[in-house]
């Protein structure tokens, strides 16, 4: 009898436990979240130049450096702008972070600054991992307005909207 209760509590324990969520939630890593192709008096660098940019949002738990992986604007490049790997102090996003990459063909000026530059007519913006062949997110754009960036819906991040104030390194609005 002692067996047949310790069952049937055991039974009533677990069928009145509320359902486990067994969906996973996926981290995808580094996405494209905001870009400006065609920027006269939005946003500057450090050095107080008006280049285009593409911001990179980090979506895990961890930091994760960009030195070592490959930038480029057209797909097939054979040789995609490989960004610096010896400053991981620049080129880290940390988790749930942003950082922005200018298109200047300014390396000088530092680690995110790459040599392609982004058109307003419409191109590709790819983000390659360190064997320079797999894509870690890419996004193919149409004719860009000057000063009004393009990025992720912040109400449906798979939906890319125009932003008249544009949000470069922080989240979009």
């Amino acid at each position: 009898m002692n067996r047949f209760i310790f069952f049937l509590s055991l039974s009533l324990f677990i069928f009145s436990c509320d359902e486990i969520d067994t969906t996973l939630n996926v981290s995808r890593g580094l996405i494209i979240n905001e870009f400006l192709a065609s920027n006269d008096a939005c946003c500057s660098d450090q050095n107080g130049d008006f280049d285009d940019w593409v911001e990179f949002y980090n979506d895990t738990d961890s930091p994760i450096d960009l030195g070592g992986m490959y930038f480029t604007d057209t797909p097939g490049d054979d040789k995609p702008y490989k960004i610096p790997d010896n400053e991981p102090s620049s080129t880290t996003v940390p988790s749930k972070g942003y950082i922005v990459i200018w298109c200047d063909d300014d390396q000088e000026q530092g680690a995110l600054h790459v040599s392609k530059k982004l058109k307003s007519g419409g191109e590709s913006i790819i983000l390659l991992n360190t064997d320079g062949i797999s894509i870690v997110d890419s996004l193919t754009y149409s004719s860009q307005t000057t000063d009004i960036s393009m990025g992720r819906d912040p109400n449906n991040e798979s939906e890319w909207i125009f932003f008249n104030n544009p949000t470069p390194g922080a989240a979009n609005k």
